[in-house]
């Protein structure tokens, strides 16, 4: 019985180490002698983007601008992004209001959400934070830029839509610029301080031409006395006498004198 008890512990122990020896050959196998069903980190990092990328929503983005706007004016520019779910045709996001457009393009949500505007012709000032959170069904964000024309002309406004793996700098989506148009007609005031501004070169120009109009005068004045001074100062050269020729002496008197009748 002894003997039965020793051979049953003697084969256990052959079968755990034969099972170790299998072990330790197949990690010496794997690339880099790691278990093979370890993997590395950048395979770890590449499957968390993969699901998180996967498990976004699907979003929509409106905005709401002018398309025309006056010198010296303003307007705000608004911008919504609606959380629609995901994207399976069981949830429907809600309408968009009245005198709103909506961007073609898909804006992945469920995540940090950033939007910007790049402005051309336009003065724009953000009054809304660029990253915010659209997380659920239905949750929105909103985005709202002050918008100022100086000058006449067509201008542009460019949106990007960029959404963010989770609460880093990493960009799982980048949408392609919303491109916007905006006609800026001038205004009274335009024209006016424009043609004050024409009109103060007319006169800017005419003082000027009057300056230099004088200041040559004054020059050709002054280089015309120093000439006459120059002139005075010479000493005058008196012109010679008139020569008379004196009548010879008649010492005989025989000058014969005048008859008077």
């Amino acid at each position: 019985m002894r003997c039965d008890a020793l051979r049953k512990a003697t084969g256990l122990a052959l079968c755990l180490s034969a099972l170790s020896v299998a072990l330790v050959v197949s990690g010496c196998a794997s690339p880099g002698g790691a278990p093979t069903g370890g993997g590395s980190g950048q395979q770890h990092f590449k499957v968390d983007l993969l699901a998180d990328d996967a498990a976004l929503d699907s979003g929509v983005l409106s905005y709401q601008v002018p398309v025309t706007l006056v010198t010296g004016g303003g307007a705000t520019l608004s911008v919504d992004v609606i959380d629609a779910g995901l994207g399976d045709g069981g949830t429907t996001p809600p309408p968009v209001p009245a005198g709103w457009v909506t961007a073609p393009q898909d804006v992945p949500t469920g995540a940090i959400v950033a939007v910007t505007a790049s402005c051309q012709g336009l003065t724009c000032d953000a009054e809304a934070p660029e990253r915010q959170p659209v997380l659920s069904f239905d949750q929105s964000g909103s985005w709202q830029w002050a918008v100022t024309a100086q000058s006449p002309g067509t201008a542009t406004i460019r949106l990007i839509a960029i959404t963010y793996d989770q609460n880093s700098d990493i960009a799982l989506h980048v949408t392609q610029p919303i491109e916007i148009t905006v006609t800026v007609t001038a205004s009274l005031g335009y024209w006016a301080s424009e043609v004050g501004h024409w009109v103060a070169g007319v006169l800017g120009f005419v003082g000027f031409a009057a300056i230099l109009a004088a200041a040559q005068w004054a020059w050709r004045r002054r280089a015309k006395r120093k000439a006459t001074a120059n002139t005075g100062a010479d000493p005058q050269t008196a012109p010679p006498p008139a020569s008379v020729d004196a009548a010879p002496a008649d010492p005989a008197g025989t000058a014969q004198a005048p008859d008077h009748q």
